[in-house]
């Protein structure tokens, strides 16, 4: 497996300011179509694959509907090259990915495609792996650079900037804001935050008055987070939220206290169906999709690429968003909203 050169060219192409190559300083996009890639590390081109190579393939949790598409995208494009992907599930648990990766390497994966549960917990199972000579990729969540071969996704700190820009403005550029996170020690929730604190400090008329955390990702305790958090915060304007999930908690909360979700501005990733239905319905103000089709294509084509000896251009493996907001929910299908089909 060719490996000479690679570690020591991944870490020299990073510089240590940005955590993900930025898409733009100002956040320039619109929701009316997809958010144009990062330029630094362009997505590799289709090649043919040897049909012996196996990718082993480990996601956060597939009960995150992300997830479960970027696994259609993976698949998809491993027919297409003739290759074998083996599938686990993590269900949010370091120690279970962790063995996960070590059984990956036993059975002789060429490389293997993570979304890593905690960005410290995993460092051993990515170390044993590279030592023992398979790539790893890293794809929705990531470990620090120097500790995986690469990381294909969406520059997560620029977009989460951008998220807060366009809440703030569906605030009017002022009020009280409430924050409600997913678990803070997955890299994801990390470089989200680092993308809000960059629009807020341009925005000091946004006071963020409550911060909670959704350790699960789960809609159910979002609820219960949220309703205590609304509860003790009557006056907020705005709510950024992790994913979906939780912002779906959060809309079932406001309507429990008998707040109009219409008249708090929200926001948050995924673009899941429901979530897609409630911006729709003006309940919701805002979402991202990742195109997570094409994200789950792009991470087996950079992974069976690295196994036949082409690297990427950079470290990172730049994949393209999708804004979603009132003014096209309703033109768009779900095959757009995943990736699977153009715009």
């Amino acid at each position: 497996m060719l490996r000479i050169g690679f570690k020591a060219s991944m870490v020299a192409a990073v510089a240590a300011a940005g955590v993900l190559a930025a898409c733009s300083s100002g956040g320039g996009s619109t929701s009316s179509s997809a958010v144009p890639a990062p330029t630094t590390s362009s997505a590799p081109t289709t090649s043919a694959a040897p049909k012996d190579i196996t990718i082993g393939v480990s996601f956060y949790t597939e009960r995150i509907p992300i997830y479960a598409t970027m696994h259609e995208g993976v698949q998809a494009k491993a027919d297409e090259l003739g290759v074998t992907v083996v599938f686990a599930d993590a269900d949010g648990q370091a120690a279970i990915q962790s063995d996960q990766l070590a059984n990956f390497v036993t059975k002789g994966v060429a490389a293997i495609i993570c979304s890593p549960a905690d960005a410290t917990a995993l460092v051993p199972a990515y170390k044993a792996a590279r030592d023992a000579g398979v790539f790893m990729i890293s794809a929705g969540n990531k470990v620090a650079d120097d500790q995986e071969d690469a990381f294909v996704g969406p520059d997560l700190v620029d977009y989460a900037k951008q998220t807060m820009d366009k809440l703030i403005a569906a605030m009017g550029g002022k009020g009280d804001l409430m924050i409600v996170s997913g678990p803070p020690q997955i890299a994801f929730v990390q470089l989200q935050q680092k993308g809000w604190d960059a629009s807020l400090a341009a925005h000091p008329d946004v006071k963020v008055v409550a911060t909670g955390v959704v350790d699960d990702l789960s809609p159910a305790k979002a609820l219960d987070v949220a309703t205590s958090l609304l509860s003790a915060n009557p006056g907020v304007k705005g709510i950024m939220s992790s994913t979906d999930n939780i912002s779906v908690g959060v809309i079932q909360a406001m309507e429990g206290l008998g707040i109009d979700p219409a008249s708090i501005a929200t926001a948050g990733w995924d673009a899941q169906e429901d979530a897609v239905k409630l911006v729709t319905e003006g309940k919701y103000t805002l979402t991202l999709s990742y195109l997570a089709y094409t994200w789950g294509e792009v991470a087996l084509q950079t992974a069976v690429d690295m196994v036949n000896g082409k690297m990427p251009e950079g470290h990172y493996v730049s994949t393209p968003g999708l804004f979603i907001d009132k003014a096209n929910a309703s033109t768009l299908t779900p095959d757009q909203i995943s990736g699977k089909t153009a715009l």
